[in-house]
C-alpha cells in the first residue's frame, strides 16, 4: 500500500453522487420529500456541481418550493456556466415568472465569449487527433502529441520571410501508444510523453485497453530512447490512461491516471514507474504541475476540481473555491510564470481558461478569473504550455469527437487552431 493511499474514507464527490442517484431513485417512486432530502444533502457537499444544482431546484419545485426553486437557480448561473433548464419539462411552472426569465438570461449570457480568442497560428492538414503541447525555449519549436497517429509532431518556425513548418518527429511504427501529454527536459535533453492504448489509437484492440507508457524521446534527433510500461499486477482491472506528465525539481516525472485513482511517478535515474500516490479524492486525473518551493504537485480532476498532493507526504487533499465558482471539468493544468495555475475547463458549458490565484503556502485558491471562454473556435480545448513571452499556449479543437469508434480512420485533412492567452 502506497503512502498517499486515504484509507475507505470516501471523498464529498463521490458522497454527493451517491446522494444524487439516490434522490433520483426517490423522484422515481414518486417520493418527493426524500427527493429533496437527498438533493439538499448533496448540494450541502457540493455546491460547485452545475448538474447537482439543477437537481435540486427540480426537487425544491416538485415540492412546491418555488422561491428556494429560483434562488437555486440564480446560484447556478452566478457559476458563470450554462444550463439549457428552459427547455426542461421539470421547469415548466417557472417559465411565466420574471425571476425564471431573468435566470435564463443570465445563463445565455454566461455562453457570450470572453477573453481575446488569439489564435496564434493553426496546424494544416492535420488527420489525427492533437491533445499534448509542449514548447523549447532554446529552438523555439513546438511539439504536439498525437493519440491517433500514435507520434509527436514538432513545429519550427520558419526563417526570416518564411513559414512554420510542421512535420513527424517520431519515428514511423507502432513503438509507441496513443502520445498524450509531453513536457520538455533540457537538462537530459529529453522529451517525455504519456503514452496510452485509447480507442481513438491507430491499431487499437480491446485487449490492449489499460496499457499505459511513459515514453522518453530524444529532443534533437525524435528517437525513442525507451519506453518505460506502466506495470499491471495481478487483479488490476483499471483502465490506465496515463494523459498528462509534470517535471519535478529533482527530476522525477510524475504522471496522473485519469483511468485509476492513482499517480505514478519516476524516479530521478529510475528505470521503472513506482506508485507513488493513491487517493480516493482521485476520479478523473488530468493535468498536472509540480510547484516545488510550495512542497506540491497540483492535479486537476475532471469530476472533483483541482487537488494538492504533498510531495513529501503525499497526503491529497482537494481545494475549496470562493463562493460562485466551480473547477468541475478542469483538463489541462500550467503553472504561470508569476505562480498561479492556469487551468484549461473543458466539461462544462462554456468551455473556459481560467486563472487561479493560489495563497496560504498554496492551499487556498484565493480567486478564479475567466481569461478566455465559449469561443467557437475553442471547441474542444485540450492542453497546454508556457511559451513564447511568457505567455500560455493551447490547443483549440483537439478533435477527439472525431474518432469516436475504435479503430477509425484519419479524417479528411483540417486546421487545428493554437491558442495564446496573454498573461
Amino acid at each position: 500500500m502506497c503512502a498517499g493511499l486515504r484509507g475507505a474514507e470516501r471523498s464529498t464527490a463521490e458522497e454527493a453522487m451517491t446522494l444524487a442517484r439516490e434522490a433520483a431513485t426517490a423522484a422515481e417512486a414518486d417520493d418527493k420529500a426524500t427527493y429533496l432530502a437527498k438533493m439538499e444533502a448533496a448540494a450541502g457537499l457540493r455546491p460547485d456541481f452545475p448538474r447537482i444544482l439543477v437537481n435540486l431546484a427540480a426537487a425544491q419545485l416538485a415540492n412546491e418550493r418555488v422561491d428556494e426553486a429560483l434562488a437555486t437557480l440564480t446560484r447556478l448561473a452566478a457559476l458563470g456556466t450554462h444550463s439549457p433548464v428552459e427547455k426542461s419539462a421539470e421547469f415548466i411552472g417557472l417559465r411565466g415568472q420574471k425571476e425564471f426569465q431573468a435566470v435564463v438570461k443570465k445563463l445565455a449570457e454566461n455562453m457570450v465569449s470572453q477573453g481575446r480568442g488569439d489564435i496564434d497560428f493553426s496546424l494544416t492538414g492535420v488527420t489525427g487527433v492533437i491533445e499534448g503541447i509542449a514548447w523549447r525555449e532554446k529552438t523555439g519549436t513546438f511539439y504536439f502529441g498525437d493519440p491517433h497517429h500514435r507520434c509527436v509532431w514538432l513545429r519550427t518556425p520558419g526563417a526570416k520571410g518564411t513559414e512554420a513548418t510542421l512535420r513527424r518527429f517520431t519515428p514511423e511504427g507502432d513503438e509507441l501508444l496513443g502520445v498524450l501529454g509531453l513536457a520538455v527536459d533540457e537538462e537530459r535533453g529529453a522529451l517525455w510523453a504519456a503514452t496510452s492504448a485509447v480507442p481513438a489509437m491507430k491499431g487499437f484492440e480491446v485487449n490492449m485497453d489499460g496499457t499505459a507508457a511513459l515514453a522518453e524521446i530524444d529532443l534533437e534527433t525524435g528517437a525513442v530512447r525507451r519506453v518505460i510500461p506502466l506495470a499491471r499486477g495481478g487483479g488490476d482491472r483499471f483502465s490506465h490512461v496515463l494523459g498528462d506528465v509534470a517535471l519535478g525539481g529533482d527530476g522525477s516525472v510524475f504522471l496522473p491516471d485519469s483511468g485509476g485513482p492513482m499517480i505514478w511517478r519516476l524516479a530521478p535515474g529510475g528505470a521503472a514507474l513506482e506508485l507513488w500516490a493513491q487517493s480516493n479524492e482521485f476520479m478523473s486525473l488530468q493535468g498536472a504541475v509540480v510547484a516545488p518551493e510550495l512542497g506540491a504537485l497540483f492535479v486537476a480532476d475532471h469530476a472533483n476540481g483541482l487537488l494538492r498532493v504533498d510531495l513529501n507526504t503525499r497526503a491529497v487533499r482537494r481545494l475549496e473555491t470562493p463562493p460562485n465558482t466551480t473547477l468541475i471539468g478542469l483538463d489541462g493544468l500550467v503553472r504561470a510564470p508569476t505562480g498561479e495555475l492556469l487551468a484549461i475547463q473543458n466539461g462544462l458549458r462554456p468551455n473556459r481558461v481560467l486563472r487561479l490565484t493560489l495563497e496560504a503556502g498554496g492551499e487556498v485558491v484565493a480567486a478564479v478569473q475567466v481569461l478566455e471562454a465559449a469561443h467557437p473556435t475553442m471547441a474542444a480545448p485540450a492542453l497546454g504550455c508556457i511559451a513564447m513571452g511568457g505567455n500560455l499556449y493551447f490547443v483549440g479543437n483537439s478533435g477527439w469527437t472525431r474518432f469516436d469508434d475504435p479503430g477509425s480512420p484519419d479524417t479528411p485533412p483540417r486546421p487545428v487552431p493554437i491558442f495564446r492567452t496573454k498573461l
